[in-house]
């Protein structure tokens, strides 16, 4: 029985997918906890413990450790300052620093001789622990950022003398270069752009007192043919119309689909019931026929507070056709046609049968279908209640994701490489 109900557990999706969760949660615990905890303090060539420094530049770390004098076991944080320069060392760092900060500072530009875009005055040299200060002789043209001024510029180019001063803590040293600047390219459409705006400021500082702007007709020298341009809003509407009739269609589509798939739904979760009744209805004695319009009547009194019920409703279109004189086997038939599902396609044709061939045995074919109605009935349940947990999943692992970055995060962001 144990062992029964252990496969019954195993083979339901959710407790699958809970499964591999856990499994997953339990083997990055594992990893992160091994990582952590593992990992041994390095020793020299003299077997002394000793601990790695950050590169030049790289910025000091740190280290959480224990450590056991006699009897006492003490946790300490150990700040591990970065690897510095030996003075030896620093003329040539500061020589070829010098070297690359003039490429560095560049930006778009291609040299320094020939400077039309901002340069970038970097406050540090990445990688050697260098910071930089700079200071210039012309404010006028550039400022500490390495902006362009380009009002002050001109097309003979301005030189400007930039001084570096690279600074490694207690110790300092000066480069100084220059640049030459001149003010940004620009193409025929910006050129002509400044000149119109210009002609532009010009004619309504001189009309001001007018009700009306002036717009000049030449624009060095040429010939202006001003105009209105072409406003798009309108094509916004058109947009937003499209967009709305295709959103309509395809709401309209989808809710049909789910209108059509809750009919179906209800016509299966009726069917059980409808060959129930019917039975209890046949093995009481009652004819076919009359078993029929005792369901169909049953229903229609108790319809206006019960609610519509497809398969309900088509029996009283198959009892009202059998009224009106149409073959009673060739009704029920086409109820199962009209329901379009197997099961009532298969209950018409077994009463269309019976009535051809006598209603003998009808009691028996009845209570089997209608056990296997129950049980299609139930698993229809099943399926339901597995759909519901599916889509139970999504918050559930949005949920997790949430859990597992706060709980993972201060973990990687303490680890020390």
């Amino acid at each position: 029985m144990c062992g029964k109900r252990i496969k019954k557990i195993m083979k339901n999706p959710l407790y699958i997918r809970a499964g591999i969760i856990a499994a997953a949660s339990v083997a990055c615990f594992i990893a992160v906890f091994l990582w952590d905890n593992l990992k041994e303090i390095d020793t020299d060539e003299a077997g002394r413990k000793i601990l790695q420094r950050n590169g030049h530049g790289q910025g000091d770390s740190s280290a959480q450790l224990k450590v056991k004098v006699g009897e006492r076991e003490e946790e300490i944080s150990v700040n591990i300052s970065e690897q510095a320069y030996a003075e030896e060392e620093l003329e040539e760092v500061f020589q070829k620093a010098s070297e690359i900060l003039e490429k560095l500072i560049l930006g778009e530009n291609g040299s320094l001789e020939e400077v039309r875009a901002d340069l970038d005055l970097i406050s540090e040299i990445t990688g050697t622990g260098i910071s930089v200060s700079w200071e210039l002789d012309n404010y006028e043209v550039m400022d500490l950022q390495g902006n362009l001024i380009t009002e002050n510029l001109t097309e003979d180019g301005t030189l400007v003398k930039l001084s570096a001063a690279l600074i490694y803590g207690e110790h300092q040293a000066v480069h100084e270069f220059y640049a030459k600047v001149y003010p940004p390219k620009r193409d025929p459409g910006e050129k002509m752009t400044e000149e119109l705006e210009k002609e532009i400021a010009a004619a309504d500082e001189a009309t001001k007192t007018e009700e009306y702007l002036v717009l000049p007709d030449q624009i060095d020298g040429e010939e202006a043919d001003w105009d209105h341009t072409t406003n798009t809003r309108a094509f916004g509407i058109l947009i937003l119309g499209a967009g709305g009739a295709a959103m309509i269609c395809v709401s309209k589509d989808q809710s049909q689909k789910e209108k059509e798939k809750r009919r179906l739904r209800q016509m299966r979760t009726d069917y059980p019931q409808i060959i129930n009744k019917f039975n209890l209805y046949i093995g009481a004695g009652m004819t076919i026929r009359r078993a029929w319009f005792s369901i169909a009547d049953d229903y229609e009194k108790k319809r206006e507070k019960a609610g519509k019920r497809t398969a309900y409703e088509e029996m009283i279109c198959t009892m009202h056709a059998i009224q009106g004189g149409a073959p009673e086997g060739e009704c029920y038939e086409k109820y199962g046609i009209r329901c379009s599902i197997s099961c009532y396609r298969k209950f018409g044709t077994l009463l269309s049968q019976n009535l051809r061939k006598g209603s003998k045995g009808i009691t028996e074919l009845l209570s089997r279908e209608a056990e296997e109605a129950f049980e299609d009935r139930k698993n229809l349940a099943k399926k339901l209640g597995e759909e519901a947990g599916t889509k139970m999943m999504i918050p559930m692992f949005i949920m997790l994701a949430v859990v597992f970055i706060i709980v993972m995060a201060p973990a990687f962001f303490t680890i020390q490489i």
